[in-house]
């Protein structure tokens, strides 16, 4: 991790005295959030839903007609939704707010005309927890019945924990096609998936379903996550 990320900033370094393009993009995504749970009764699943965009800026340089090295500042908004059995699904989009630097490197494979281009991305990125120290909870109760069924019901509590670390590293692969106008404008679209290395999210669950004795649970992550990012590259090094 250490080697890739010194090799990242050496290209960046590098590339700034360079001649080709430089880039200015704005980017913007629906994203999944990938937790992991601990549950002794296996009552829970997580749910991969759209809790909300990941959104960006993004400042690029042509090493050559294949590398590009880039570097960014992105807002990530984490989300939790999880599901207990089959009566009762939990969604909240407004969990920890993170900020991310990426550092990538690109490459580029030419599919049409020097236009259209399938582009490679590996980079790592730093994330920032912007919610250190806080956490948040709720209670809730829900039951249901209905005529010739047996009414049930359950009871669920939990806390989500953002005091785990103030910093943390996530590394990045993504695919993806870029199409390149006569004026240098470029439109891109990919998918990224980003893992990381220590956990950042943690919440701990209570549950109960119906007269059953009270369960445990935990659902946590390390920022683990997938998006589908929309962008727009506009050439700014014609200025100077």
């Amino acid at each position: 991790m250490k080697v890739a990320l010194n090799l990242l900033l050496i290209c960046l370094s590098y590339i700034a005295f360079g001649q080709n393009k430089t880039y200015l993009g704005v980017e913007i995504g629906p994203k999944f959030e990938l937790y992991d749970l601990m549950d002794n009764e296996n009552s829970i699943t997580t749910n991969t839903t759209v809790n909300s965009p990941i959104y960006g800026i993004t400042v690029g340089q042509e090493i050559n007609k294949t590398f590009t090295g880039e570097v960014g500042f992105y807002v990530n908004h984490y989300g939790l939704s999880y599901s207990i059995g089959e009566n009762f699904r939990f969604s909240k989009p407004d969990g920890m707010v993170a900020f991310q630097i990426p550092l990538r490197l690109k490459a580029r494979l030419n599919l049409y005309k020097d236009k259209l281009s399938i582009v490679t991305t590996i980079g790592y990125t730093i994330g920032i927890n912007n919610d250190f120290g806080s956490s948040s909870s709720s209670s809730i109760f829900l039951s249901r019945s209905g005529p010739g069924t047996i009414s049930d019901s359950i009871r669920v509590s939990h806390m989500s924990n953002y005091n785990l670390a103030k910093t943390y590293g996530m590394v990045e692969t993504g695919i993806g096609y870029e199409y390149k106008f006569k004026n240098a404008l470029k439109l891109y679209t990919g998918v990224n998936h980003l893992a990381g290395f220590k956990r950042v999210i943690e919440t701990d669950i209570s549950y109960r379903i119906d007269d059953e004795p009270e369960q445990a649970a935990m659902v946590f992550s390390n920022g683990n996550y997938f998006s589908i990012v929309f962008g727009i590259q506009f050439p700014i090094s014609n200025l100077w």
